[in-house]
C-alpha cells in the first residue's frame, strides 16, 4: 500500500516525538524565524572553526521533492505543520538564501557532479543522460565511504554512478514508493555497514501523488483551504514525518544536510504548481532553504547566497575527498570579516524541452536579473520586492545595476 508507513518505521515515528520536547526548546534558542529573507541585519556569515577531525563522519543527504523555501513551520509560514524539519532547522547551519534548479533533474546531477547546469548539459526533463563525469559517490568511495541511494534517480542505475548499494529501482524514475511504504532499507543500510556511509535519500515527496493518509489530512481539512492545498500541506506534513524517523535512527555523529530540489506552489487545480514556482526562474521555483547539522558546528543563519555546487562540496569536504576542480566551495569554512552579506550566483534558467536555452539570471546581493531568450528581461529588487511582481528592466535609474549584473552573469557564466 502507498498510503502508511510500515510497523517498523510507524513505531520508530512514534518514538521520535517524544523527542520534540527538547526540540522545542532547541528551537526556541535557534530563534526561527518569520522571514527567509535572509540580510545582513539578521545575521552576519558564521565564522566557525571546526574541531580536531576524530575520524570521518556518516552523511546523510535528504532532498525534498517539490518544496517551497518559506513552506516549513521554521520560516513562518502560517499554516504548514513541520516539526521535525524546524527541529533539524534549530540544530542546523541554515543557509536561506540557497538556490537550485527550477526542476529535479537538473538539480540532481547538479548534485552528483558538483557542476553547474551549463557544464553537465542536464537542463531538462526528458533530455540526454548525463555524461561520463565523476560523482559525488565516486569521490567519496575514494576515501573509503560506502554509499547508499534511495528514491528518485534520473541517470541509469546508480550502481553505474559510483553507489555501493541502492534501493532497487521499479520504475525509469527510481523507487518512487520509498519514504512512502517503508525507509527500513536505509535503516539496514546503516546498520550492517561498518565503513563511513553516505545516504543518498530522495522520495518523491511532498511531489505528486498527494496521497497522504488521513491523519495528515485531518490536519488541515478544518482550516477552509481549497481541497487541492489540503491535499498538499498534507503531503508536506508527511514528509516531514518520514524526515523525523529517519533522524531518530540516525547516529548521533551524523552529518545531516537537507534542501528540496525545486520551489513549489501548489495551483488551484490538484498536484498541478502554480506558474512563478516550479519550472520557473522566480524565486519559488529556484530557491531552497539548505540545513546542514554537523555535530562540530554550532547552529547559525548564514546570510550569503549557497547554491548546489556548494552542496557537493561541502559533502566532499567533510569526508576528506578532493574537490578541487570544481567550483563549489565548503560551506562550512570560516568566512572572512569583510564577505559581504550577499555574494554573487548565476544559473541556467528555464529550457524548452528541446534544449535550447531561454532564461540564465544572476543575483548580486538583493538584486537579481533574469536574462531571458527573445523577450523582455527582468530586473527585481528582492528586499523591497520579494514576490517579484515589479520589473525594473526599464527604468532609467537602475540601468547601472542591469549592466553591472549582465556583466557579472557573463563573467559566472564562463568562470564556473
Amino acid at each position: 500500500m502507498m498510503d502508511s508507513f510500515s510497523n517498523t518505521a510507524l513505531a520508530r515515528l512514534f518514538s521520535s516525538f517524544a523527542l520534540l520536547i527538547l526540540f522545542s526548546f532547541l528551537a526556541a534558542c535557534a530563534g526561527g524565524g518569520a522571514s527567509d529573507n535572509a540580510s545582513s541585519d539578521e545575521a552576519a556569515p558564521a565564522s566557525v572553526e571546526p574541531e580536531e577531525s576524530a575520524g570521518q563522519h556518516n552523511i546523510l543527504l535528504i532532498i525534498a521533492d517539490d518544496l517551497a523555501y518559506d513552506h516549513y513551520g521554521f520560516a513562518g509560514h502560517p499554516v504548514l505543520k513541520t516539526p521535525f524539519i524546524d527541529s533539524l532547522a534549530a540544530q542546523s547551519v541554515r543557509f536561506p538564501a540557497a538556490y537550485v534548479s527550477s526542476s529535479c533533474r537538473p538539480t540532481y546531477a547538479t548534485l552528483l557532479t558538483g557542476l553547474p547546469e551549463h557544464l553537465h548539459a542536464v537542463t531538462y526533463l526528458n533530455g540526454p543522460s548525463l555524461g561520463d563525469f565523476p560523482t559525488v559517490a565516486d569521490r567519496l568511495l575514494s576515501v573509503g565511504y560506502s554509499t547508499f541511494q534511495a528514491g528518485k534517480f534520473w541517470e541509469g542505475s546508480p550502481d553505474f554512478r559510483g553507489f555501493t548499494d541502492n534501493v532497487p529501482f521499479n520504475s525509469d524514475f527510481g523507487n518512487l514508493s520509498i519514504g512512502r511504504t517503508s525507509i527500513d532499507p536505509i535503516f539496514d543500510f546503516m546498520e550492517e555497514t561498518s565503513s563511513p556511509w553516505f545516504v543518498w535519500f530522495s522520495p518523491q515527496m511532498p511531489h505528486s501523488p498527494h496521497n497522504a493518509p488521513d491523519n495528515f489530512l485531518a490536519m488541515y481539512e478544518k482550516m477552509g483551504l481549497d481541497s487541492a492545498a489540503v491535499e498538499y500541506f498534507a503531503m508536506v506534513s508527511w514528509f516531514d514525518a518520514v524526515v523525523g524517523t529517519l533522524l531518530q535512527g540516525a547516529e548521533d555523529n551524523t552529518v545531516v544536510i537537507f534542501l528540496a530540489d525545486n520551489g513549489f506552489i501548489q495551483s488551484e487545480l490538484p498536484e498541478l504548481q502554480g506558474p512563478r514556482s516550479k519550472a520557473s526562474s522566480y524565486e519559488h521555483g529556484i530557491r531552497t532553504q539548505l540545513l546542514i547539522r554537523h555535530p562540530k558546528y554550532d547552529s547559525i543563519l548564514r546570510a550569503e547566497l549557497s547554491s548546489a555546487v556548494d552542496v557537493t562540496a561541502t559533502i566532499l569536504s567533510i569526508a576528506g575527498a578532493d574537490y578541487s576542480d570544481l567550483s563549489g566551495i565548503d560551506l562550512l569554512a570560516a568566512v572572512p570579516p569583510d564577505t559581504p552579506a550577499f555574494g554573487s550566483r548565476s544559473s541556467l534558467g528555464l529550457e524548452s524541452p528541446s534544449g535550447v536555452l531561454l532564461e540564465r539570471w544572476a543575483r548580486v546581493g538583493e538584486w537579481k536579473l533574469v536574462d531571458v531568450e527573445n523577450r523582455d528581461d527582468r530586473l527585481h529588487n528582492l528586499a523591497s520586492d520579494p514576490e517579484e511582481n515589479v520589473n525594473l528592466v526599464d527604468n532609467a535609474e537602475y540601468s547601472s545595476m542591469q549592466e553591472n549584473l549582465k556583466d557579472v552573469l557573463e563573467t559566472l557564466w564562463l568562470e564556473y
